[in-house]
C-alpha cells in the first residue's frame, strides 16, 4: 500500500520544473479529523501568468465507511475555505488500505466536493499519479520525447481498424494542419476515398 510519506515524494517529483509547490498551513485549510492520516500540497504552474493553485488533498484511511464519510466532510470543509476559483481545482487522493477495485471505481465517479483519484491494490505511487493530472509527460524509458497523444490514439484507430493504416501519416498531418474543420473533414475524406467518393 502506498504511503503519505511515498505519496508527497513522488509528487514533488512530479512536479518539478512543471508546477510551484506550497505546503499551506493549518489555518489556511481547514484540517481533517484525528483518525485520517492526511497531507495537503498546493501546486501551481510555473510560466504560466494567472495560473491558480490546484490543492492537493491526500488521505489514508482503512476501508471503513465511517472514515471514508469522515474524508468527504474534511474535502468539503476545505472546498469552504478555498477562493471561488479554487474550487475547481481540488483533488482528494485517496489511499485506502483494502479497498475492492469495484468500490475504488465508485468512490472516484463521485465528485461532490473535489475530484477523487482511489489507489488501486498493488499499484505504486507513479502508476496512481499517470491517472491523474500529475500524468508523466514522456513515455516510460525516455525523457527527451513528449508523448504525443494524436499519435497514441491514431495508433490505437489502426490496432482496431486496419484499413486505416496506410492514411495514418496523411490524416495526421492533415489534423494538425490548422485548416479549417470543414476544410480538414473534406480533405480527409478525399485522402481515405479518392475524389470520385468525396461527394
Amino acid at each position: 500500500m502506498v504511503t503519505i510519506p511515498e505519496m508527497v515524494a513522488a509528487i514533488l517529483t512530479r512536479a518539478e520544473d512543471r508546477y510551484e509547490v506550497s505546503y499551506p498551513d493549518s489555518f489556511e485549510v481547514a484540517t481533517p479529523m484525528a483518525e485520517i492520516g492526511s497531507a495537503v500540497i498546493q501546486l501551481r504552474r510555473v510560466n504560466r501568468d494567472g495560473a491558480g493553485w490546484r490543492t492537493v488533498l491526500i488521505a489514508a484511511i482503512p476501508y471503513d465507511l465511517t472514515k471514508i464519510q469522515s474524508a468527504f466532510r474534511w474535502a468539503a470543509d476545505v472546498r469552504d475555505t478555498l477562493a471561488e476559483p479554487q474550487t475547481a481545482d481540488l483533488y482528494m487522493f485517496m489511499l485506502i488500505e483494502g479497498v475492492a477495485s469495484e468500490d475504488a471505481a465508485r468512490l472516484e465517479t463521485d465528485d461532490r466536493f473535489c475530484r477523487k483519484v482511489v489507489v488501486r491494490e498493488g499499484e505504486n505511487a507513479d502508476s496512481f499519479l499517470d491517472r491523474s493530472f500529475l500524468a508523466t509527460l514522456s513515455p516510460s524509458g525516455s525523457s527527451d520525447n513528449i508523448n504525443d497523444p494524436l499519435l497514441a490514439s491514431m495508433g490505437t484507430l489502426g490496432l482496431t481498424h486496419s484499413w486505416v493504416l496506410p492514411h495514418l501519416d496523411v490524416w495526421r498531418e492533415l489534423l494538425l494542419s490548422g485548416k479549417s474543420g470543414s476544410d480538414v473533414a473534406d480533405a480527409l475524406r478525399v485522402a481515405a476515398f479518392g475524389e470520385e467518393d468525396s461527394q
